[in-house]
């Protein structure tokens, strides 16, 4: 396999190292929160919204960044839909104080395996992320 971390350093990277990057860092992401699971409120709204969590993953979500809410970002869901989500919650993750948007994204992103120029699209390997992970 690739050595991801010294991909990271190299200025210019070939479209197969691009997409081993990037699928790199989507899979992180996605484990980190299969493993620590989300914080119980968001998980609430997914569920509301018919997402299974337990199927779907975190391909963004940042905490407590400065200048934006408590929680942001964007889930894949199992069922292949992208949905971005902004919520503030308490200091201790326990209780939703505002859903401010939870929006389906999903026209953004083209699911293509081979795209002229880039390879496989950011979508298509968010997905292949999913469907790996899913297989456990």
């Amino acid at each position: 396999t690739t050595n991801i971390e010294k991909l990271k350093n190299q200025r210019r990277l070939n479209v197969q190292e691009q997409i081993a990057v990037r699928k790199d860092s989507i899979l992180k992401e996605a484990k980190y929160w299969r493993d620590n699971g989300v914080p119980e409120p968001l998980r609430k709204v997914f569920t509301e919204n018919g997402i299974e969590i337990e199927k779907s993953i975190m391909i963004e979500y940042e905490q407590d960044f400065p200048g934006i809410s408590t929680d942001e970002g964007m889930i894949l869901t199992e069922k292949g839909k992208f949905y971005e989500f902004d919520v503030d919650l308490n200091k201790d993750r326990t209780e939703l104080i505002e859903l401010y948007s939870f929006v389906d994204v999903s026209d953004r992103f083209e699911i293509e395996e081979y795209r002229k120029g880039i390879g496989k699209t950011y979508g298509f390997i968010a997905m292949e992320v999913l469907n790996e992970l899913n297989k456990k």
